[in-house]
C-alpha cells in the first residue's frame, strides 16, 4: 500500500519551482502587417515632404530657418542704377585721452546714406584698426537708427583704446544676418576740396573690400 501511495505522488504534476525561469512567447508578424507598416511610413514620409515644400516657397518660416549666406545675400533691396546699396559720405578718426585713466583713445565716426529701393534694417559698419603695438582689432558697430528707409541717412561711433601708433582702419559693412553690403565713398562729393585734401585732413584706410573712387 505504502507502494502504490509513492508512486502516486512521483506521478502526480509538481507545481513549477519559483527559481525556474518563466517561458516567453514571441508574436510573429504576418506579410500583411508588415506590409501595412510599410505603406504608413511612406504615406507620412510624402505628407511631411509636401509640407516642407510648400512651407520652404511660401517664405513663411523664413525668420526661423537657418541662414546660409547666398540666402542673406539676396534679400538686399535692389539699387536703381544698379551700383552699391549705401554711399559713405562720412568717415572721421579723433584722438582723444581717457579722462579717468589718462590713456589714448580713438573714436571714428561715420555717415552712410541708403541708395536701395527698400529697408535696410540691422546695418552694422565692420571697423578693423590696426596699430603698431598690437594686432588687428576688429569691431563690429551697428548704425543708428536701425533701419534705414531709401534715400535716409544713418551714423555709428566707436571708442576705443589705443596703444602705439595707428596705422589704419578699414571698413566694410555688413547686415545682421550676414549679407555684405557693399559701399560706394562718396565723401569727395560732398565738397569742393580734393580728395588729397581730404585724405590729409582724415587719413584712413578703405582698401578692405570697400571700393573707393
Amino acid at each position: 500500500m505504502e507502494n502504490e501511495n509513492r508512486n502516486a505522488n512521483d506521478e502526480a504534476p509538481q507545481p513549477p519551482s519559483e527559481m525556474e525561469p518563466e517561458g516567453f512567447q514571441v508574436e510573429m508578424v504576418g506579410p500583411s502587417r508588415k506590409r501595412s507598416w510599410i505603406l504608413a511610413g511612406v504615406v507620412i514620409a510624402a505628407v511631411l515632404f509636401l509640407v516642407g515644400s510648400v512651407i520652404s516657397s511660401s517664405g513663411v518660416m523664413d525668420a526661423w530657418l537657418p541662414w546660409t549666406q547666398e540666402y542673406a545675400q539676396r534679400r538686399v533691396p535692389a539699387v536703381p542704377d544698379g551700383g552699391e546699396p549705401i554711399a559713405l559720405l562720412k568717415f572721421d578718426q579723433e584722438r582723444g585721452e581717457d579722462a579717468e585713466r589718462g590713456d589714448a583713445t580713438i573714436t571714428v565716426t561715420g555717415r552712410v546714406l541708403n541708395r536701395t529701393e527698400g529697408k535696410l534694417e540691422d546695418l552694422v559698419a565692420t571697423l578693423t584698426l590696426i596699430t603698431s603695438l598690437e594686432l588687428p582689432l576688429e569691431a563690429d558697430v551697428p548704425l543708428t537708427p536701425q533701419s534705414l528707409e531709401p534715400g535716409s541717412e544713418g551714423t555709428f561711433e566707436w571708442t576705443n583704446p589705443l596703444k602705439g601708433e595707428a596705422g589704419g582702419i578699414k571698413l566694410k559693412f555688413k547686415l545682421a544676418n550676414g549679407a555684405v553690403i557693399r559701399h560706394r565713398d562718396s565723401r569727395y562729393e560732398q565738397t569742393e576740396e580734393t580728395p588729397e585734401e581730404a585724405a590729409e585732413e582724415a587719413p584712413v584706410d578703405l582698401t578692405g573690400e570697400a571700393p573707393t573712387r
